[in-house]
């Protein structure tokens, strides 16, 4: 239950971005805020500090667009707030899925 209210509570945080866009833009933009989730769990995984793990997150995806790379410190807070036997792949995967179906 508390994993799908911090869901719910970053994808509410990401909509203003999300506003008026296609489905094609709002799957890319799920797509690569959850791509950013799962470099943040692989981070935990390895035992890095939410400290450490939002800068190397950030310089991996070095790449992407500043909008998304600016939510990592908020995507990090929920990372590091799961309990750690809800962690894993499926944690990317599972926000992207709710992502895209979410309607504001």
């Amino acid at each position: 239950m508390m994993r799908l209210a911090m869901i719910g509570m970053v994808l509410i945080l990401s909509a203003p971005a999300a506003q008026a866009e296609t489905d094609e833009e709002k799957a890319a933009r799920c797509s690569q805020q959850a791509a950013l989730i799962g470099g943040l769990v692989a981070q935990r995984s390895d035992g890095a500090s939410v400290q450490d793990a939002i800068p190397a997150v950030r310089e991996a995806h070095a790449d992407m667009d500043d909008r998304y790379v600016a939510l990592v410190p908020v995507l990090a807070d929920w990372v590091y707030s799961l309990p750690q036997e809800q962690l894993g792949a499926g944690v990317a995967d599972s926000f992207e899925a709710a992502c895209v179906g979410y309607d504001a």
